[in-house]
């Protein structure tokens, strides 16, 4: 007689492309799906997984949101982290079922707030609605249940698993809107590939879990699961630098908008134009924190390359993004400003590398 190792699987659902939440086309149907449909998708995997790996699984699915990601909102996020906070005892494993277009966003707000997460939480979702010709929502959704279970590598956290990738939850970001592999590990390779085989990098997964118990224990239970799920996004201003910006739109936004805090694209490594310099000034004066990051797709920002950098390095005048998503750093701050600490620990904790998010290297120019 086998003995099954048991596992159970809760699959939140919160809408998005997967469910069919696309606008209407001439050359595709206009299908919304039923949550439960993603369980009866499950069966024969199920099936498949206790004959091979002999892991009797229990799939369940919580109806959570049924929205476009593109209005996903932190109380959302919140509402996400409360279900898997009050679920944690219930189950083994989570996969969030969610759109792409905010992924990144959402994977970050779960890798913060759950700080010593001791499961797997698993975000993916399709670029092809389910019930749609090509859909890839069953290839995405049996994945992440492969994942959840894996037993040949310890395996927990937040992660996403999406097309061939398996990518650790503070450097999800979305790259295109065609492929079936739309997303990346942004700046650093991923915790692994996943296909007809799954191939984990061990040394990226072990780093990956390693951040899970920095400040302390794993969660075995709920009662010791550390919980931060409060973010203050209204309070952020996000802006690109141009060419001959306004240099008052800084005082502006914070004396007629109440902003306390700014994420700034800035140019080359973290360079903005000198003539915005009173600006940065007049933030420091009012201690609002500013993170510089850059408009390339692929740079750093560091404050060491360039003199209009180097000039914000040697006053402290911002804080340097360094190689941070900008999903990343925006709910990483806004995840800071709601726990209400000052303008010197924010500092401190944006360049503090929490779970993966940032990478402080000190360039030899």
């Amino acid at each position: 007689m086998s003995t099954y190792t048991k596992k159970r699987i809760l699959v939140i659902f919160t809408g998005g492309t997967v469910a069919g939440n696309v606008a209407e086309s001439n050359v595709s149907q206009n299908t919304k799906s039923d949550p439960n449909s993603f369980l009866s998708i499950l069966e024969n995997s199920v099936d498949i997984v206790k004959k091979n790996w002999n892991i009797e699984i229990t799939p369940s699915i919580s109806e959570l949101l049924n929205v476009d990601s593109s209005n996903m909102q932190p109380e959302n996020w919140t509402s996400i982290i409360e279900e898997i906070q009050n679920k944690y005892d219930d189950f083994d494993a989570f996969i969030v079922l969610h759109g792409t277009n905010t992924m990144g966003y959402t994977a970050a707000a779960l890798t913060f707030a759950l700080e010593n997460i001791n499961k797997p939480v698993i975000l993916t979702g399709a670029q092809v609605p389910l019930g749609y010709l090509g859909t890839d929502s069953v290839t995405n959704l049996v994945n992440s249940l492969r994942m959840a279970v894996w037993g040949y590598h310890e395996v927990k956290g937040v992660m996403a698993v999406f097309g061939s990738k398996i990518i650790t939850g503070s450097r999800v970001k979305k790259g295109t809107d065609f492929d079936y592999d739309p997303f990346k590990a942004f700046q650093t390779g991923a915790l692994g590939d996943i296909g007809r085989f799954m191939r984990i990098d061990e040394a990226a997964m072990k780093k990956h879990i390693a951040y899970l118990s920095k400040y302390k224990a794993l969660a075995i239970q709920s009662r010791v699961l550390s919980v931060k799920k409060d973010f203050d996004t209204k309070s952020i201003a996000s802006l690109t630098e141009f060419p001959g910006m306004s240099v008052d739109l800084f005082r502006s936004l914070v004396e007629n908008n109440g902003m306390t805090a700014f994420i700034f694209r800035a140019f080359g490594a973290g360079d903005p134009s000198s003539h915005l310099f009173p600006a940065f000034e007049y933030l420091k004066e009012k201690q609002i924190p500013i993170v510089v990051t850059t408009q390339a797709p692929s740079g750093v920002s560091n404050f060491q390359v360039n003199e209009t950098g180097q000039y914000l390095r040697e006053y402290d005048l911002a804080i340097p993004a360094y190689d941070m998503s900008i999903e990343s750093m925006t709910v990483k701050l806004s995840w800071l400003l709601a726990q209400k600490i000052n303008y010197e620990q924010i500092k401190i904790k944006m360049l503090e590398d929490l779970h993966g998010e940032i990478n402080v290297c000190q360039e030899l120019i």
